[in-house]
């Protein structure tokens, strides 16, 4: 299995806090790429990052990111933070041998057959942009694949614990989640 890992970052764009965790989970000997398919834009509100997304459309930004990962080891694993998460888990589809996948304050509806990669969760409890009934869909369907599943719930309200510029930072989360997410990409 490949020992790259591929860092999907929300729609604030490749932050401070994106490449801090990017630093800490290769220095746990891992290749890390952070593919910036905003092209250089970061943004300090849900508002503004939003409204680039929009502007750019969410298939465009999709095709960015399939294009910035073409060429990597089809094992590749895949964290995605948010918006980053929406592409990865919709990349699971079309690479079936990925690794493994984590989301971060996301997940998308299941559609179709689970293709056996094992997924973490990490979320608040109150997540606006994260429904328990998908990630209870997608808990079922990893688990009837035989995938593992892991979901991390944190208390609270809150959506990017890993965003020094939002109010739910917490540095002492960023290393438990980066601890949690180097023992699963361990996990064969």
């Amino acid at each position: 299995m490949s020992a790259d890992l591929v860092i999907l970052h929300s729609a604030y764009g490749q932050t401070r806090g994106v490449r801090a965790v990017a630093e800490a989970l290769a220095a746990t000997g891992r290749r890390v790429h952070v593919p910036d398919f905003y092209r250089g834009r970061v943004f300090t509100t849900e508002a503004q990052g939003i409204a680039h997304r929009d502007a750019i459309g969410y298939q465009a930004l999709l095709d960015r990111v399939r294009g910035d990962i073409a060429g990597l080891d089809p094992t590749t694993s895949f964290l995605g933070f948010s918006l980053g998460a929406s592409f990865a888990h919709r990349l699971a589809a079309e690479r079936p041998a990925m690794g493994h996948l984590v989301l971060v304050g996301n997940t998308n509806p299941v559609s179709g057959s689970w293709p056996g990669i094992p997924v973490q969760v990490h979320r608040f409890e109150e997540d606006h942009w994260v429904r328990p009934s998908d990630v209870a869909d997608l808990r079922e369907a990893v688990e009837v694949s035989g995938g593992m599943f892991e979901d991390h719930v944190l208390p609270g309200h809150g959506h990017l614990f890993t965003e020094p510029h939002l109010p739910e930072y917490d540095p002492a989360r960023v290393d438990t989640f980066v601890a949690q997410v180097h023992e699963f990409l361990d996990w064969a």
